[in-house]
Formats: structure tokens, sequence, C-alpha cells
């Protein structure tokens, strides 16, 4: 065999490029083995050992007769392998993001409140930043009857795309709400029955500002009237529901 600096250097890289190297896991100690890039790569996805500041989750459409796994996205009861962005409200959420290794993870609950709550974030494909989604981080609660998850409430806001059972994603912090820090208070309203006038006491004691969209998050105009600095009737054409963001 010739020196290794004897031989040319490959600058077009593909997945299946392959180095020589020492396994750690054979039945052989210390055997020598191929690696291919494309297995180094997942490697470093699934251990996250290059840091990265996103929180990342599987989705698991959990079976009734299944234990809910640690590091995942899920709901209370199964509802599909794929699910549209647009159709999520609410998920179940692990105490602990992925990697796990063994039984031990990042323990990032903490984060799930502050600084989430209030705040927007984005949602991605791990494998395709093309499959996302914007929500509302309405809420954080910690689940009775399993105490490893957390039940987090959400609001749709824009994306594109749907979640699918098997795969990752990553969520990570798109706008902070500073409102909390500075007194600048903000409410969300929910009409859950379709109507053409809404009457929404936000108690927020000032006239606020006034966006609405529909379930489908499509922002929707209307007539709105300051009925005193805690609350404003919003009139529209048509019945519809959906949610005021006031602010």
């Amino acid at each position: 065999m010739a020196r290794i600096s004897t031989y040319a250097l490959d600058s077009d890289l593909v997945g299946g490029d392959k180095w020589i190297g020492t396994s750690a896991n054979s039945l052989v100690s210390n055997a020598t083995k191929n690696f291919s890039l494309n297995a180094v790569a997942r490697f470093l996805n699934k251990t996250g050992i290059i840091e990265s500041q996103a929180l990342r989750y599987k989705y698991q459409n959990k079976l009734v007769a299944e234990d809910r796994e640690m590091g995942t996205i899920s709901f209370p009861t199964p509802i599909g392998d794929n699910v549209n962005f647009s159709a999520i409200s609410s998920w179940m959420l692990s105490t602990f993001a992925l990697p796990i290794t063994g039984v031990v993870g990042k323990d990032v609950h903490e984060f799930y409140t502050a600084p989430l709550i209030g705040s927007t974030v984005l949602v991605t494909n791990a494998a395709n930043p093309t499959n996302w989604a914007i929500y509302l981080w309405n809420s954080s609660t910690q689940n009775v009857l399993e105490p490893n998850f957390y039940d987090i409430g959400l609001t749709f806001i824009s994306g594109s795309g749907k979640i699918t059972d098997g795969q990752d994603y990553f969520i990570s912090l798109l706008r902070y709400d500073y409102s909390s820090t500075t007194g600048d208070k903000n409410f969300v309203y929910t009409q859950a029955a379709a109507s053409n006038t809404w009457v929404v006491s936000h108690n927020l004691n000032k006239y606020c500002s006034v966006a609405v969209v529909d379930t489908a998050g499509t922002t929707i105009y209307g007539g709105i009237e300051y009925d005193s600095l805690n609350q404003v009737t919003i009139t529209f054409s048509a019945p519809f529901s959906g949610q005021a963001f006031c602010n």
C-alpha cells in the first residue's frame, strides 16, 4: 500500500465516499472498517454533536399500546401519520429534546415557559426546511398523567406542509415577546363560534391595535370600535371564527 500522502486530494465529495477507520463497537476489538460520508452525516445529525440553538424532536404518531418516547412531538391521541401544520392548535412536547443517549437527554422544559410563552416560533422539517410553520406559543403546562411531557397551546400563523410520523423537526425562537419585560402587554382573543360581531374584552387599559385572522390564518379586516380602554367591538361583512391579536 502506498503512503497516504501520495494519494490525490478529492475536492468533489459525495455521500458514497469512504475512508478507513477503527470501529469502537465492533465484535472484533478495534476492527478496521470503511466509513461513508452519508453514515457520518447521519451520526452527527442523530447525536447532535454539532451544537445547535434549535430544539430537535421526532414526530411520533403514538399508538394506544405504545409508550410515548422521549425527544418527541406527539398528540394526546393519534391523529395521523401526516398532519397539516395549519390543523395544529396544541401538541405534547417531551421534557427532553433530542439527542437521547440511553436515558439522558437535554432537559429543556423551562424554555417552554420563558422565553417561548407569548412569542412566535419557527418549526421546520430537519431534512427539508421548505416544510415549515410559524406559531404563536400560547401556553405550557406539565401533563398530569405524563409528567415528562408538556401540553403546549399554539396558534397557527403561517406555514407550508405537514408534520410526518418518524421525521425530525426543529423548533426555534423566531420573535421574542419583549412586552413581558417592558410592561407593554398584549392579548389574544379566540372567537370559537362564527359571528360577524366580536366583542373583545382585552383588559390592557389602552386603545390597542387589533389584527384579526380566520381559522386558516388569513388576515381579515373589519370595523373597530373602542368601547373603552379595555374592550373593543369588531364588525365584519360576514360571520366567521378565528382570533384577534390586541397589542
